[in-house]
């Protein structure tokens, strides 16, 4: 796994695939050095498999970002990804980038999925 540090407060651990997708964190650090990481976004990269008239081969960023009071704005977090995957050379241009509210609505685990023992 991978970590990028998007900020002070927020950082991205992506995939073991160099990147691709992965998770938002916000951390919230105390005086005696430990610290809480809330789970606050989502983002995926992908390549459009067709090739649509009108359009050049390009890739796509999607983050989707929680509703929660600890969250970034869409924007900010989608170009500031964008930036560093560039950096790293997972992302080159030309590139769409997109945000997204999301909330989860519901779940259920489907076989043994939490491990209480």
């Amino acid at each position: 796994m991978t970590k990028l540090i998007l900020s002070p407060e927020f950082y991205a651990v992506g995939d073991r695939e160099g990147m691709t997708s992965g998770e938002v964190y916000h951390i919230e650090r105390n005086r005696f050095g430990g610290s809480v990481s809330t789970p606050v976004a989502r983002y995926f990269l992908s390549t459009p498999p067709l090739r649509a008239e009108g359009f050049h081969p390009h890739r796509r960023l999607d983050c989707f970002v929680r509703k929660h009071k600890r969250a970034p704005r869409g924007n900010w977090l989608a170009k500031r990804l964008a930036d560093l995957l560039v950096e790293q050379g997972v992302l080159a241009e030309p590139t769409w980038i997109s945000w997204h509210e999301s909330k989860e609505v519901g779940g259920e685990a489907l076989g043994e999925v939490f491990d209480f023992d």
